[in-house]
């Protein structure tokens, strides 16, 4: 299943994805330590780069940072409390000694939070090396705070802050591991896409200057499988905000149908456009239990449009909602390919869900996991030697069509 190395440009950053352990690369200007906000010691990646550079180094040169933190912090809420206490008028001593006396315990608690002192999420720091700057030529550390647990935003701001401190420090080179690996419901191909994501804002937000190499370092070849897959481009798939029945010059429109309720959303649109022929092709098929419906368009071959593919959902054959997906593309682009022999097909993705779905899916999932299935099957399909000119995809959803675009630019 492994890939060779994939190298990924995405304006001035280029984006290498490779199997192995960061702590044993060589020659690199930093290497990302992922921490917590506490700046403890953790497993995976973080214990392996604790254990190569010295455990006890590393821990003194976070108290460290940690006690300048904290004198910072302290030295602001100082000055604050200085200047509020010169503006209060002095009253009897018994209400002075109950404010002096409240003002001691909000000290303390004030002293108490600081005694731990908490980085935000996303904070990227520099340190030295210690024993990896002799060993491997690798001139610093730069630490990030990672989410606790999967967060598409705090995921995506800090692995842009990683890009932008090692642009800002000068470096060339540097070495990212996979944040929140230990998360229960790790799936590569889904972080990937934050990787991918976080790269492309900081390249069109900041135009860097020169050109910047950074290593995802993948753990395992699942990892890497996920990684490459999501940083392959694909030239011919396309986004339209056109809704589905005023697309023009494709070949095939894809039209998903629940069969307990084909006239709802895109679907009854395309029946109400095609007319009575598609209408009575969908209902003989449902009443034989069959799932794919290929029809003649009719009326929308003023638009160019030869055939309507329908599936009748919901895929019943596949356990996982991702297996359902990925069955749902390959089988339409099986079809097109090898059936009808056509170069061009429009699918409505937004539409999707309610077809081959039992149940209504969050937008969560449909950001996270309809356009990386279709991906997915693309890339399958291209093993084979397979390939369509055009693949358009129909989305009137703002914030998906942008996760489209970027997944497949």
């Amino acid at each position: 299943m492994q890939l060779s190395t994939t190298i990924a440009k995405i304006g001035n950053i280029n984006v290498n994805i490779q199997l192995g352990n960061i702590t044993q690369y060589q020659n690199l200007d930093a290497i990302i330590l992922p921490t917590n906000p506490l700046l403890f010691r953790e497993p995976g990646v973080s214990g392996e780069i604790f254990k190569k550079c010295g455990q006890e180094k590393l821990e003194k040169a976070f108290k460290k940072l940690k006690e300048r933190e904290k004198a910072k912090r302290m030295q602001e809420s100082g000055q604050k409390e200085q200047a509020v206490l010169l503006n209060k008028v002095k009253e009897k001593q018994l209400i002075l000694d109950f404010s002096q006396f409240l003002e001691m315990k909000q000290q303390e608690e004030k002293d108490q939070e600081l005694a731990d002192i908490r980085f935000d999420i996303g904070y990227v720091d520099r340190m030295k090396s210690y024993n990896l700057l002799n060993e491997q030529q690798v001139k610093n550390l730069l630490f990030v705070i990672e989410p606790e647990k999967f967060n598409e935003y705090l995921m995506i701001q800090s692995i842009k802050n990683i890009v932008i401190k090692s642009y800002q420090l000068n470096y060339r080179k540097v070495a990212i591991p996979i944040l929140c690996q230990i998360f229960d419901n790790f799936e590569p191909k889904v972080w990937a896409f934050q990787y991918k994501k976080a790269f492309i804002d900081v390249q069109e937000q900041f135009k860097l200057g020169y050109e910047i190499q950074i290593i995802v370092v993948c753990h395992n070849e699942d990892v890497l499988y996920g990684f490459q897959k999501t940083f392959q481009s694909q030239e011919y798939v396309k986004t339209t905000n056109i809704y589905i029945t005023d697309v023009r010059d494709v070949e095939v429109l894809v039209n998903p149908v629940n069969q307990n309720n084909p006239y709802f959303g895109a679907s009854g649109k395309i029946i109400e456009k095609a007319g009575y022929a598609l209408e009575q092709d969908i209902r003989e098929q449902i009443a034989k239990g069959n799932r794919w419906v290929l029809s003649k368009s009719f009326k929308l071959q003023e638009q160019k449009i030869k055939y309507i593919l329908t599936f009748i959902g919901p895929v019943q054959q596949r356990k996982t909602r991702a297996e359902k997906l990925q069955y749902f593309f390959q089988k339409i682009l099986q079809i097109c390919n090898e059936q009808l022999k056509v170069e061009s097909i429009c699918i409505p993705l937004l539409a999707i869900p309610q077809a081959i779905f039992e149940q209504k899916e969050n937008q969560n999932f449909l950001l996270n996991r309809i356009a990386l299935s279709l991906k997915d099957a693309i890339l399958e399909f291209e093993n084979q030697k397979k390939k369509h000119k055009i693949i358009q995809i129909s989305i009137q959803d703002e914030q998906l069509r942008e996760f489209c675009v970027q997944l497949f630019q």
